[in-house]
């Protein structure tokens, strides 16, 4: 019998995903473009890491000239199966416990390079994110 393998909790994740929603629906002009979310689990930080590898691939194509076909394995019933991605807006969008805060891909990896740190804060997520929503 193998051995149970450790389990992650994406509920946190999730529920800030319906949050999410329910606010990008709620606006006038909602927000176009590639949405990536990330929880930090009620820590007031958020590891740079924690955009992985792959995500940045994805991002650097989906904002260049080049561009990337991305593939909707899953999702939205109903979706596409692919969405065709050039030039386009990505956001990071990041739940602190008191708000979350919706950064551009390229001002998320301007202040990575930048910052002493090794993560991201909530007060600084806020100075350099597009629209800061309080919880």
């Amino acid at each position: 019998m193998m051995p149970k393998l450790p389990q992650t909790n994406k509920k946190r994740e999730a529920d800030f995903g319906v949050l999410f929603r329910h606010w990008w629906q709620s606006q006038k002009s909602p927000l176009v473009g590639e949405i990536e979310l990330k929880d930090t689990r009620g820590k007031d930080s958020l590891p740079f890491s924690e955009l992985h590898h792959d995500q940045r691939v994805v991002a650097n194509m989906a904002t260049s000239k080049k561009g990337v076909l991305v593939r909707r394995s899953v999702g939205t019933v109903g979706g596409a199966d692919y969405t065709g991605l050039q030039n386009s807006p990505y956001w990071i969008v990041i739940k602190y416990p008191h708000s979350f805060e919706i950064i551009s891909y390229n001002s998320f990896i301007l202040e990575e390079k930048v910052s002493n740190r090794k993560s991201l804060t909530a007060k600084r997520a806020r100075d350099i994110s597009t629209i800061g929503v309080d919880l």
